[in-house]
């Protein structure tokens, strides 16, 4: 063998990763993690449509039992970056989320200055439903989230 065909190439790769619970609460963590991971990037439009859609199958098919996560991880090589969203293996192993759904709707009202009959009303629910998210009490159906996150971004 000629010292040419054992050459190495050596490529610094940076992965991060995080398991996060199967509840549509983490949908705006799970992009945020991507966005931060990726930053100074952004994303196209359709690219962040392919990451939505990636992350809410994810979180589908491991929805169901009580400990269901999972995973997004993020690959940069030097030429170019790989996102991976995966449903968990079922054990939780994340800690709770860092902003709760609550939380993050109620920032997000105050700073529009929105009461919760007007929220309701450009949503699509009902006020009592405002008043359960808002209390932390329930969180959003997938179909009423994606509908949150195109009125008020994610």
């Amino acid at each position: 063998m000629d010292d040419a065909a054992r050459e190495v190439f050596v490529s610094p790769v940076v992965v991060v990763s995080h398991a996060f619970p199967a509840r549509p609460g983490s949908i705006p963590d799970a992009e945020q993690f991507v966005r931060e991971a990726l930053d100074p990037v952004t994303l196209e439009p359709e690219e962040n449509r392919a990451l939505y859609d990636a992350i809410t199958t994810a979180l589908l098919a491991a929805a169901g039992p009580k400990d269901g996560v999972f995973d997004v991880t993020v690959r940069i090589f030097p030429d170019g970056v790989e996102v991976e969203v995966l449903h968990g293996a079922g054990v939780r192993r994340v800690q709770p989320a860092s902003e709760p759904f609550a939380d993050w709707l109620n920032g997000v009202l105050r700073g529009q200055g929105l009461s919760q009959q007007a929220a309701a009303q450009r949503i699509g629910v009902s006020v009592r439903t405002i008043s359960r998210w808002l209390r932390g009490d329930t969180e959003p159906r997938l179909r009423d989230l994606r509908r949150v996150h195109e009125i008020f971004g994610p």
